[in-house]
């Protein structure tokens, strides 16, 4: 399968410190990537670089076959989408306007929304439990609640490549569940990377980890990746597997 995403001897710096060194790593349509690592690890700012907010400090992504730098605004919001670990509004809107938001690459001859993109809307909001909030000014949400109404956006904006950053951060047990289904449903037919601090989430959903530790990364299906020795490696303590449950000890 041609991969839809392909990083090249990828490496970020913070400072002096270097987070990913050399990364080749290959996303397809059809799975969903768990990035696992500890606080610093550099989960974040690589979803910022495949996103192409932030320069690589080496190497090179490839999207779809072509260079990140070489696509167009509109090329590129149509192929790949983020979904930030925190949303902040500077200003009051309704729900159905910060989710309509998503839909503008696909706006053709008007700013105006479209039955199609009303019907996208909606249908964005049903898949994370938000629908009957749709007519609510966003600063009235929870944070978990406007976590969700972001992801909403990002289902309407539809983009091939979905990265999303801690998704399921804020989100109560019932609410992960739901995001982390709609993520393996998605990962059907698009390709899916979320950043994650729940080991287990990882383990029970994901088809595939890249584990980033100190000075090394690992990628590849989950079964292969997510063993206790890989996990003492990256996070510095000692894990057991019960079934298929891990528990830092």
């Amino acid at each position: 399968m041609t991969p839809l995403m392909q990083t090249c001897a990828l490496g970020i710096r913070a400072g002096g410190r270097i987070l990913i060194h050399a990364l080749d790593w290959q996303v397809s349509r059809g799975e969903l990537w768990c990035v696992l690592g500890r606080n610093g690890a550099g989960k974040s700012t690589l979803l910022h670089v495949l996103a192409g907010l932030r320069q690589p400090d080496e190497g090179d992504v490839m999207l779809d076959g072509r260079h990140l730098g070489d696509l167009s605004p509109l090329v590129l919001a149509r192929q790949r989408g983020l979904m930030l670990q925190q949303t902040v509004d500077s200003f009051s809107f309704s729900v159905r306007e910060a989710v309509a938001i998503g839909r503008t690459p696909w706006r053709i001859g008007s700013v105006w929304d479209s039955e199609q993109d009303e019907g996208f809307v909606r249908a964005s909001l049903a898949q994370v439990g938000m629908q009957h909030r749709i007519e609510d000014e966003v600063t009235t949400l929870s944070g978990g609640e406007r976590q969700r109404v972001a992801c909403a956006a990002l289902l309407a904006q539809a983009p091939a490549l979905m990265l999303l950053d801690e998704l399921t951060a804020h989100q109560d047990v019932a609410q992960q569940l739901l995001l982390m289904r709609l993520m393996q449903r998605l990962s059907e037919r698009h390709a899916i990377v979320a950043t994650c601090h729940d080991i287990n989430l990882a383990a029970r959903f994901a088809t595939h980890v890249l584990l980033l530790g100190p000075g090394f990364y690992l990628a590849g299906p989950l079964a292969e990746v997510l063993t206790p020795e890989s996990l003492q490696r990256a996070y510095g303590c000692q894990f057991e597997r019960t079934g298929g449950l891990f528990s830092a000890r």
